[in-house]
């Protein structure tokens, strides 16, 4: 594993590495090329601007072995880009110090060099690299293959003309893909530096970056031998000064200052032998009664009129074998449930319980809404009884948990919209000028839910309830009572039974077929305007183009809010708002539609998003499933020549011919692998950020995914989930989501704010779901699963208004008209016109 075979491998990893983090989105990833959790125990992460100068110098410093400089957006010229790691660089001289892309930018300049715009823009893409020193045992490429291929990200390079006698070069590559021979070192594009007499090395490519052709790495590659190297590097360095090893453990107090907590706290089930315990109880109805989800939706769940709440997460596209299940409720009374509101501008959040009290409550400055939404479901589920199961006789059994197929045990339902970033972005300023009456947060407290199996055509019904006695939560008016439910299921079966009466009737037949198939059209109807026009929103997209290529973002998610005004359509909204649903729901089925009413504050949201923001399971395995690069699908008549069109059969083949094509080009598309790229490495970097390293994979990487409208192309990443984090804490470290703001995350999101205006995106680009409480059989923690806010329709009944919002990632490359007939597309997914 070392370069020196009489050299053991616990002697480099026992090195006390600190990273000098430059708020990038891709640093967290250099933690996966050290081995396992073991290895890292001695590796700190700070930010730039964490500590003073003075401070980090006298009392950070001294600890540590060797210094790595992350990459980050900006100029290294910057201070408020570049923090410390000038003055690292300048005036520490007896520590061996690696720079990564911004780093290596800022060891040309610290020494004389100058940093200018590179000939080719490369973000997310590979290029071959050559260097000097494979045979060397002390240099960076020590047994690399020369030359090997990296992933750069990079619009900015140091200047290979007259370079500082201090420095050489070391590796470089040519931007021109035609040139067979090796370039030549002089007139190349610097890859890495070296000192010439102090231990400083850089590299502008990405060593911890996702190597593209292979899913048998997951780095650039050659990206752990460049690190073993250094780290030996660091050995024999730190030998020389009479330094021995293995080295000792960093003491507490340095590690607490780690953006990454060492030794966490064990994650424990929650539970409480206290008088005050809810328990949830879960009865399975016989398969008769099955009848589809959106005929007991529109019949049953949304005839409660409920002011409080009414939801449905609901797994439209069917067959679908990994989402087989939807859930729904509503609010009625004798739910004795609530929904929350919060604003993150005035910090205020407002609670409507189910039984009329109202709760209004102002948080400190020091809490967010997701300190009280942890606190929250921990307080309930401190007080989780036995999982149970009801018979029909009436009695209760505790139910073994593996027995469940499913994993949602109630709790919260809702979404978190993209303004939540004010309280999820460290360091992120405020926006005043973003004001919006729809609330940053929204969620129902379901403590009743209808559950539908729709693999086994079964259907459950789940309560929470206090089954001994009769107990009011003084802090938010629960009181469920056991009869309460009972009576709950006896009606639900009730309506059941009576639907399917009035099913078997041609008029209710001929209903049911109708919902299932109508489609929606707003032709004829007030069209739908876009909040930035097509020519400011083309400016907008060239001045993203400007930022990239100045090197002050890799990818920016550039969004639009479409508008139309349904004063004019033939029924009342208000009447026909789940019928609304049903044809969204019909025309483009996705595996992660839901629909959310809360009459109280007059928003209701209609999604079709395909796309998992992330799930956590049980056991804490977390998933994300990023979603970058859209083409329309061949539909209608493809053929050449229409004259000769037989409209059948040929026809057909035609279609799908060019159907395959359009899959296939969206597959090799080099803009369009490169977003999903770059993506992917940053939601490697949040789920490096909360999960061990070293189990953060990529087990699908850019599968083309086809839906009724579009092809896609999806990336899965997985990690486990550390142990002192619930599902709350482990969705804020990764909000928003990634693939709607671009990379590195914050200082696009503050780019983006410029770019449209300070306009609030609202529930768009945030993310929608639920966070389930914990239950009594063992289960190590709750779970939660939540889509992107893509392919939805806010809907304002009083305002007889709805908003659809769309965008795309702009990179480099992008071509502005190109990228405004992209937005157009999505937004005509939702509803047709």
């Amino acid at each position: 594993m070392s370069n020196d075979p009489k050299v053991h491998p616990s002697d480099i990893f026992s090195l006390r590495t600190i990273i000098i983090d430059n708020y990038d989105s891709y640093t967290f990833n250099l933690l996966q090329l050290w081995d396992n959790e073991k290895s890292i125990e001695n590796v700190v992460v700070i930010r730039n601007n964490q500590f003073s100068w003075n401070y980090f110098k006298e009392n950070i410093f001294p600890y540590f072995d060797n210094i790595i400089i992350s990459p980050g957006p900006g100029r290294p010229e910057t201070p408020s880009d570049f923090g410390i790691c000038t003055n690292i660089i300048k005036e520490l001289n007896d520590i061996p110090i690696l720079g990564v892309c911004l780093g290596h930018q800022g060891i040309g300049v610290t020494f004389g060099g100058q940093i200018t715009n590179a000939k080719t823009i490369m973000h997310g893409r590979l290029s071959p690299v050559y260097h000097e020193g494979g045979d060397d045992p002390m240099s960076l490429y020590y047994k690399i293959p020369n030359p090997f291929s990296v992933v750069r990200y990079h619009s900015l390079i140091v200047e290979n003309k007259n370079m500082p006698p201090e420095l050489t070069i070391s590796a470089w590559c040519s931007e021109d893909s035609s040139i067979l021979t090796p370039p030549l070192k002089e007139s190349s594009t610097i890859m890495g530096l070296n000192h010439i007499n102090k231990p400083i090395y850089g590299v502008q490519f990405h060593p911890e970056a996702w190597f593209a052709n292979s899913l048998l790495s997951i780095c650039t590659e050659n990206g752990y031998q460049l690190l073993r190297n250094f780290l030996m590097i660091s050995r024999v360095f730190l030998e020389r000064h009479g330094v021995t090893f293995p080295r000792t453990t960093l003491p507490s107090h340095i590690l607490s200052h780690s953006v990454l907590p060492k030794k966490p706290h064990m994650f424990k089930p929650l539970t409480s032998k206290s008088d005050t315990e809810y328990c949830l109880i879960l009865k399975k109805l016989e398969r008769k009664l099955w009848i589809d989800s959106p005929l007991v939706f529109q019949h049953i769940v949304a005839a409660d009129q409920s002011t409080v709440g009414t939801w449905w997460l609901d797994s439209a596209r069917q067959p679908d074998r990994v989402n087989r299940f939807s859930f729904m409720g509503s609010t009625p009374e004798s739910s004795n449930s609530f929904s929350t509101f919060y604003s993150t501008l005035n910090k205020e959040l407002l609670v409507i319980c189910s039984n009329g009290s109202v709760i209004n409550k102002k948080m400190e400055d020091n809490q967010t809404f997701w300190d009280w939404m942890s606190e929250t479901i921990k307080h309930f589920n401190q007080r989780m009884g036995n999982l149970k199961i009801l018979h029909d006789d009436g009695t209760l059994q505790n139910v073994r948990e593996q027995t469940i197929p499913f994993d949602f045990r109630l709790g919260m339902v809702g979404y978190f919209g993209y303004e939540m970033k004010r309280e999820s972005l460290p360091n992120y300023t405020i926006s005043t000028d973003q004001y919006s009456d729809i609330p940053d947060s929204a969620f129902v407290f379901a403590t009743q839910a209808i559950i539908f199996d729709h693999l086994e055509r079964q259907i459950w019904l789940a309560g929470l309830v206090r089954p001994k006695v009769d107990y009011v939560d003084n802090n938010l008016g629960i009181h469920p009572g056991l009869d309460d439910y009972k009576s709950w299921t006896v009606s639900i079966e009730e309506k059941l039974r009576n639907l399917d009466n009035l099913m078997s009737s041609s008029k209710q037949t001929l209903l049911k077929k109708d919902i299932q198939n109508e489609k929606v059209s707003f032709s004829g109807q007030p069209s739908f305007t876009p909040d930035m026009k097509q020519d400011d929103y083309i400016r907008a997209i060239e001045k993203a183009r400007s930022y990239i290529h100045e090197g002050q973002s890799y990818e920016l998610c550039l969004t639009t809010q479409f508008r139309a005004n349904l004063a004019n359509v033939p029924k009342k909204l208000d009447d026909n708002w789940v019928e609304l649903y049903q044809c969204i729901r019909s025309f483009n089925p996705a595996p992660f539609s839901a629909l959310l009413s809360f009459p109280s504050k007059d928003i209701c949201i209609m999604s079709s998003s395909p796309e998992k923001f992330l799930q956590i399971d049980n056991e804490g395995v977390m998933e994300m499933k990023p979603i970058k690069g859209t083409v329309a699908r061949a539909r209608g008549c493809c053929c050449l020549n229409l004259k000769e069109c037989d409209k059948g059969t040929l026809c057909e083949s035609k279609r799908k011919e060019e159907d395959m094509k359009r899959m296939r080009l969206l597959e090799g598309d080099i803009k369009e692998r490169s977003e999903n790229l770059m993506i992917v490495d940053l939601i490697r970097n949040d789920l490096t950020h909360i999960c061990q390293p070293s189990t953060v994979q990529v087990p699908y990487l850019m599968k083309v995914e086809s839906y009724e409208s579009v092809h896609q192309l999806v990336t899965t990443v997985r990690g486990q989930l550390r142990e002192d984090l619930d599902c709350v804490k482990a969705i804020r470290e990764c909000f928003p989501p990634g693939s709607m703001t671009g990379a590195p995350k914050l200082r696009s999101v503050q780019l983006l704010d410029e770019l449209e205006q300070n306009k609030p995106r609202g529930v768009y680009s945030g993310c929608l779901g639920y966070i389930s409480l914990q239950d009594g059989n063992g289960q190590k923690r709750g779970t939660s699963q939540f889509n992107v806010v893509i392919r939805t329709a806010i809907i304002r009944i009083e305002k007889d208004e709805v908003t659809v919002g769309a965008g795309g990632a702009i990179v480099y490359l992008s071509n502005a008209e190109s990228e405004w007939n992209e937005v157009e597309l999505k937004s005509q997914s939702i509803i047709p016109r």
